[in-house]
């Protein structure tokens, strides 16, 4: 009897400790799981010095030819983004905005309103970055996308309130979509249809790129002045900023609005990154603004990157959560201008850069 309550003793005393190691080695794992080792910040990783002269209109970038297209002003350089050297440059062009880039790999399409009296899209092959095609279009002629579901070209006319629609594989007009207002971000979720802001009218319309029609028209209440615009084509959300410093998002299917965070005053360019679920929003002030999707409807901001003054034009890599961000330095005029030019900030000579912001 007394071997056998020993043996229990023994057997109990072996079983608390048994239970007091599981325990600790269980707040030990529960204590590593709710202290993960938190992700690398944002920062400047290079900036590339470019220089030239003029000024610089929306970036494009081809990731899989590792190339970043740049309007400035009467030509477009091309710069490797590996390396941030320019690859050579597409002349021949007078006063140019935006540029589209096909799904072949073969050309790009850029507008050029030309001293306004006369509109173009310029066509160029991007093997030899020679000019191929000039195709006339409406009155100054800025935002510009590619369909790759209809293989069409929307090339927005600010003066003329339109949309000139242009065949990628034979350069031929096809169409001009009236618009009701003059239209300012474009942006084509891949599947067929296009989102412009009609930025005085506080709306996005929506058009459908075969039909060549507006099939949509969303006021933006309360968000007014509509500016940049991104979009995120897996969950049928588009982004916008307003002039109340608010970000917006708006279902593409559905037009529904909602406000999802604050953002930045004078904000320029957004974009979206949609495999890592982030936010990019460039402003004036020299401040990349980055923010995280937790649900569909709630946005935090998890970071703000000091770029440069002016870094406002961006596009974002949706390989590598990369932001590249192009400005200069600026100074007063000192050529012959009106007191308000002479005052204005005049991008300096040479000074023109790349920056890339990443982990």
């Amino acid at each position: 009897m007394n071997n056998t309550i020993q043996y229990l003793q023994k057997l109990t005393s072996k079983t608390i400790l048994s239970v007091v190691f599981l325990l600790g080695t269980l707040s030990s794992t529960l204590l590593y799981a709710a202290s993960p080792t938190p992700l690398p910040q944002f920062h400047i990783r290079d900036q590339w010095n470019l220089g030239g002269t003029g000024g610089w209109g929306y970036l494009v970038l081809d990731a899989p030819a590792h190339r970043l297209y740049i309007p400035r002003t009467n030509r477009v350089m091309v710069v490797d983004t590996d390396t941030g050297k320019l690859l050579g440059e597409v002349e021949g062009m007078k006063n140019i905005r935006a540029i589209a880039l096909d799904d072949s790999g073969k050309y790009g399409y850029v507008t050029d309103p030309t001293d306004g009296s006369a509109g173009f899209v310029r066509v160029f092959d991007r093997s030899s970055l020679k000019l191929v095609a000039s195709v006339p279009t409406g009155a100054v002629p800025a935002a510009i996308v590619f369909d790759p579901s209809s293989k069409s070209i929307f090339a927005f006319n600010s003066h003329s309130h339109s949309a000139t629609v242009i065949d990628a594989t034979t350069n031929q007009v096809t169409a001009t979509i009236p618009l009701a207002g003059r239209p300012g971000s474009a942006i084509t979720d891949g599947n067929g249809n296009v989102f412009v802001t009609l930025p005085a009218l506080g709306e996005i319309i929506r058009i459908d790129a075969t039909a060549k029609n507006v099939s949509a028209s969303w006021q933006l209440t309360p968000c007014t002045g509509p500016s940049g615009l991104a979009i995120d084509s897996v969950r049928h959300q588009l982004f916008t900023t307003c002039e109340d410093h608010k970000l917006i998002t708006l279902s593409s299917k559905t037009g529904q609005v909602a406000a999802i965070a604050d953002g930045p005053a004078n904000a320029g360019d957004l974009d979206f990154d949609s495999r890592h679920n982030l936010l990019f929003v460039a402003d004036t002030t020299g401040t990349l603004s980055i923010f995280r999707r937790e649900s569909l409807l709630k946005y935090s901001r998890i970071q703000q990157v000091k770029t440069q003054p002016g870094a406002r034009t961006m596009i974002v890599s949706q390989n590598d959560a990369k932001a590249y961000l192009v400005t200069s330095r600026f100074g007063q005029n000192t050529g012959a201008a009106s007191e308000e030019l002479q005052f204005r900030p005049t991008p300096i000579p040479g000074s023109f850069s790349v920056i890339v912001v990443g982990r």
